[in-house]
């Protein structure tokens, strides 16, 4: 069917505040997808365990830009009768060699895959990464993060990648601030190019709080999206979105998902 193929200053404050922490997140999240007269409801439930706590930049869903702690995590979800999932993990060395792994099934389409990376430093990471589907030829990802540390917990990130041929390649980048008064900006932007064919997608949430948010992203297909989320309490979120494309009206996506965090 048609719908099957759509898929910082805080810490210079005069009054010091202390981070939450967490190890685990969950979330359990509904997509319901209508198009040409087709409606489709896409159910899935993701999480992460962190073999030590992740401390947020004020936000409690905002953490460093550079992940440097071993987790596990694993992905399921239900789509017109057929199941998607993944498990997978990253783990971090004393030396600074990073080793990951992953296995997804995408209804019945196996994939495996095993990366190894570095951590040049706390604030540069590079990795190259090779996947093996079940059946077809073994395909090659570099990438390469850079964090640029601003005041306080600001920042910019970089991210680059590419496969071995240049065939998909692109770049993005994420910046972080506090904005005073306990309120903050988070926005991204992508660029890529996917055989011969170019995209990119930028995005932004403003944090009322560090428990309180809205979001908006856009893309070059025009397509557009909002957003809210809000923590009732140091774990627990609500989180709601509706998606839709400028040139197709009849496209209409409409999103819901509880995020637990501890």
């Amino acid at each position: 069917m048609t719908l099957k193929y759509l898929l910082p200053a805080i810490a210079l404050t005069a009054t010091a505040v202390s981070a939450e922490e967490y190890q685990i997140f969950t979330e359990l999240r509904a997509d319901h997808l209508r198009a040409s007269g087709e409606s489709e409801t896409v159910w899935s439930l993701n999480g992460t365990y962190f073999f030590d706590k992740k401390e947020t930049l004020g936000p409690l869903d905002q953490f460093e830009y550079i992940n440097k702690v071993t987790n596990v995590n694993a992905a399921f979800s239900r789509f017109d009768g057929d199941n998607f999932w993944g498990i997978g993990g990253e783990y971090f060395a004393d030396n600074n060699l990073v080793l990951s792994a992953r296995y997804t099934d995408n209804d019945g389409f196996y994939t495996t895959a095993v990366g190894i990376g570095y951590l040049i430093s706390k604030d540069f990471i590079i990795r190259a990464e090779a996947a093996k589907p079940e059946e077809g030829d073994t395909s090659y990802r570099f990438s390469a993060s850079y964090n640029h540390q601003l005041q306080g917990n600001d920042y910019v990130g970089f991210s680059a990648y590419t496969d071995d041929e240049f065939d998909q390649y692109g770049v993005s980048s994420k910046y972080f601030a506090s904005l005073g008064s306990d309120r903050f900006i988070a926005v991204g932007v992508s660029l890529s190019e996917q055989f011969d064919r170019s995209t990119w997608a930028a995005n932004a949430d403003y944090y009322f709080s560090k428990m309180t948010s809205v979001g908006v992203s856009y893309d070059k297909e025009d397509s557009y999206s909002i957003n809210a989320k809000h923590f009732f309490n140091q774990n627990w979120a609500l989180e709601a979105g509706f998606g839709s494309n400028a040139d197709n009206s009849d496209l209409k996506v409409y999103s819901l998902s509880v995020v637990g965090q501890f």
